[in-house]
């Protein structure tokens, strides 16, 4: 980390040495990953630490549901029930 870290660079290293793939706001859907972060022009204060899950289409979600790096086979059943509770 730099001499003078900016608050940025402080989260940054936080996600980093903690094994976190980003940020994502859980209310909005809002998400971003470390080699992006903040693209939306800040930090806000309710966004959370993330982890990078595949969606089913190919493309990467953030989400903070995880209290660890999630296994594909726990991604999987994540998007199982995420798609029954659209179903209901």
């Amino acid at each position: 980390m730099k001499d003078n870290p900016n608050v940025r660079d402080i989260i940054e290293s936080y996600l980093r040495d903690n094994g976190f793939d980003g940020l994502c706001e859980p209310d909005t859907e809002c998400g971003c990953g470390l080699d992006d972060l903040a693209p939306c022009g800040g930090i806000i204060q309710d966004c959370s630490p993330a982890y990078q899950v595949p969606l089913p289409d190919g493309g990467v979600w953030f989400t903070s549901d995880f209290d660890h790096k999630p296994t594909e086979a726990e991604v999987q059943k994540y998007w199982e029930k995420l798609r029954r509770e659209d179903e209901e």
